[in-house]
């Protein structure tokens, strides 16, 4: 399993708890098996783990379900394109970039 692999699959992934209990399994052997990945795998899998503990138990709109999955989506995409160019320094700024924008977004997960 590897970063862009996982994406494909959340991707893929109807919206909802389960997709993103499914990206976290997937990003905690990403952390242990890609080196390279493994800071951008930490922050999804945080973001994943916040998700499921806040909304596990409760019944979502789908529209709701469907923007939190397409902006996990998004972040994971920003993260993929860095990976792809084995640059440290851009990983580094896209890691950067997302959690800016996480931390002037609604934070949802």
């Amino acid at each position: 399993m590897n970063f862009s692999d996982m994406m494909q699959q959340f991707a893929t992934a109807l919206p909802g708890t389960e997709s993103f209990k499914r990206a976290n399994a997937h990003c905690e052997v990403i952390i242990q098996d890609e080196p390279f990945q493994s800071c951008a795998a930490f922050l999804i899998a945080g973001f994943c783990r916040s998700y499921v503990l806040i909304y596990e138990d409760q019944a979502l709109e789908v529209e709701f379900a469907r923007r939190n999955h397409r902006d996990l989506l998004r972040y994971m995409e920003k993260l993929d394109r860095a990976l792809a160019t084995q640059d440290h320094a851009v990983v580094h700024q896209a890691l950067i970039g997302v959690v800016e924008h996480y931390a002037k977004s609604d934070r949802i997960f």
